[in-house]
């Protein structure tokens, strides 16, 4: 699914968060989104998915497929969310609903958007249980049950179970640890790819993002300031913006590479 954004301003109690963003996402390819921690990018994630502050103001637009997003109606947006679009966030822990089990987590979206026996629901919480690296026996289990690395797991399998065309991931490695961000991404790179849909991957971290997109778009204060392939972005940084980002993810990278050898003395 493609998606299209053209002057994209979003306000909340009067402060401007989001200026004059414009983007766009190709059918079927990975585009980044980095900025530092209040730069907004979260904010236009949520706009993609009408899930923003009833004290929001937003004008521009948003296309998804051809789909107009802002000022859609609820029930228009809540057709478009878990069957067309689907949304990896930040914390597993609290995306998770902490009394419900893996397997009835994973099966809502088809629930709510499929016309599905219980049997043929289940089959397809196995199989995409399967997919995400989880074993059968977890389907029974709660999220507290789980590691941070099989909760983000349970998450990806719960926005992907629809097979939506669209994936919007919100910085979702940033409570894991090097290694497991590292089996997080790639897992939601080759399930992403596999399905043949986009994605949307949000994040603060280029060494992250490296792993996971081909295009992205810098945002910092509100606006993009930069854009081009993740490659030569990473490579030769063209703003300040941009470079302090790149030196962030140098130095987070020497610092894991450190801790690495530490462990192995």
């Amino acid at each position: 699914m493609s998606v299209e954004i053209r002057g994209l301003n979003i306000a909340i109690g009067g402060r401007a968060i989001v200026r004059d963003v414009d983007m766009s996402i190709a059918d079927g390819t990975r585009v980044g989104l980095i900025g530092s921690s209040g730069s907004g990018k979260s904010m236009i994630a949520r706009a993609i998915m009408g899930l923003l502050p009833l004290n929001a103001n937003v004008t521009g637009s948003i296309l998804l497929g051809g789909t107009q997003v802002v000022g859609a109606d609820d029930i228009a947006l809540a057709d478009l969310r878990g069957r067309y679009v689907g949304m990896v966030f930040q914390n597993p822990a609290i995306a998770l609903n902490p009394v419900t089990t893996v397997a009835r987590q994973i099966e809502l979206p088809l629930s709510l958007h499929y016309d599905l026996n219980r049997s043929e629901r289940r089959d397809r919480v196995f199989a995409m249980l399967s997919k995400v690296g989880l074993p059968a026996e977890a389907a029974d289990r709660y999220p507290h049950e789980l590691s941070g690395g099989q909760q983000q797991r349970v998450a990806i399998a719960t926005a992907l179970i629809t097979s939506p065309r669209f994936i919007i991931a919100d910085e979702p490695t940033t409570a894991l640890d090097s290694i497991v961000q590292r089996q997080i991404v790639d897992l939601l790179v080759s399930l992403v790819d596999d399905a043949g849909a986009s994605m949307l991957f949000i994040t603060h971290d280029f060494a992250v993002l490296a792993r996971a997109t081909t295009q992205c778009s810098v945002i910092d204060a509100g606006r993009i300031v930069d854009g081009g392939t993740t490659a030569d972005l990473l490579a030769r940084p063209s703003v300040p913006q941009t470079a302090r980002l790149v030196e962030a993810a140098r130095e987070l990278s020497l610092r894991r590479a450190d801790s690495g050898r530490d462990r192995e003395l």
